[in-house]
């Protein structure tokens, strides 16, 4: 029996962009997860994606997509890591990159959203982490999944910056024109459940105005979940609501968004359409 929210799409599967299994892994352990894949896969969803934080959680994504059909993982460097990677660090980091199951590099990003207890590093530390785990996606030409938090022009800046980069804005929350300034330069949006919430008008403009190809779905499992779930852990399963509220934002069917969403992940991040979670 599906849980409120969570009936499938139609239409077509759904891969859920970003989801930090590991961080449910350390709350309700391996069981939890599995039940968690169980319900997506339930729910429609075929595939998942769950980006590392820094090299140790990298690992334990690394570990998560070893033990399930259908998941995979990114090699990360969160912006708020207290320093950017050392060169062992970077070695080990590129190491995990040759994982058959390593589809990008990311989370990585910029955070200017300071408030006490949040995070305290400083913009220089997470510009050079960020130009770092940058340039390893270029060279080994991999997909960044960047994290954006009140600095639009700083991340754009810092793409600009490493010829050949690509990838995906993750939890996007810019409004259609940065959207266009992402899409110029190939990058694709990800909308994760804060196009439910109040107030995300200019966020649910981007939606509208972005083209068919440019966008994906997430849930950032555990967190932001999305309405009618907020206020609750979030869960892969919970990417069908939110794929629903894009669907109405865009005047298109649920199976639109998933068809849309489901191919562009899988160019993007070169998923193989075969392996898929079990319900």
């Amino acid at each position: 029996m599906n849980e409120p929210g969570t009936a499938p799409a139609g239409g077509g599967p759904l891969v859920d962009s970003h989801c930090h299994l590991q961080v449910l892994a350390e709350r309700e352990g391996g069981a939890g997860v599995a039940r968690a894949l169980e319900l997506a896969a339930v729910a429609g969803v075929t595939q998942v994606i769950c980006p590392g934080l820094n090299l140790e959680d990298s690992d334990r994504c690394r570990e998560i997509a070893e033990a399930h059909a259908g998941v995979f993982f990114t090699v990360g460097w969160h912006p708020h890591e207290r320093a950017a990677p050392d060169r062992a660090e970077l070695e080990a980091l590129e190491e995990l990159l040759g994982h058959p199951r390593a589809v990008g590099v990311g989370e990585v990003g910029l955070d200017q959203y300071w408030r006490p207890g949040y995070h305290e590093t400083s913009l220089e530390v997470q510009q050079a982490a960020l130009h770092q785990m940058l340039e390893l996606a270029s060279a080994h030409a991999l997909p960044a999944v960047i994290h954006d938090r009140e600095s639009h022009p700083e991340v754009l800046a810092a793409v600009d910056a490493v010829a050949g980069v690509r990838g995906v804005m993750h939890s996007f929350t810019g409004d259609a024109r940065h959207a266009e300034r992402c899409r110029e330069r190939g990058f694709l949006l990800s909308f994760s459940g804060i196009v439910t919430f109040p107030r995300s008008e200019a966020i649910q403009e981007a939606v509208r105005r972005v083209d068919g190809d440019g966008y994906l779905v997430e849930t950032d499992t555990p967190f932001l979940a999305p309405v009618p779930h907020r206020g609750r852990p979030n869960s892969p399963a919970y990417v069908v609501a939110t794929a629903a509220a894009v669907a109405r934002l865009r005047g298109v069917a649920p199976g639109v968004v998933a068809a849309q969403t489901t191919a562009s992940a899988r160019r993007l991040f070169g998923l193989p359409p075969e392996d898929v979670l079990h319900g």
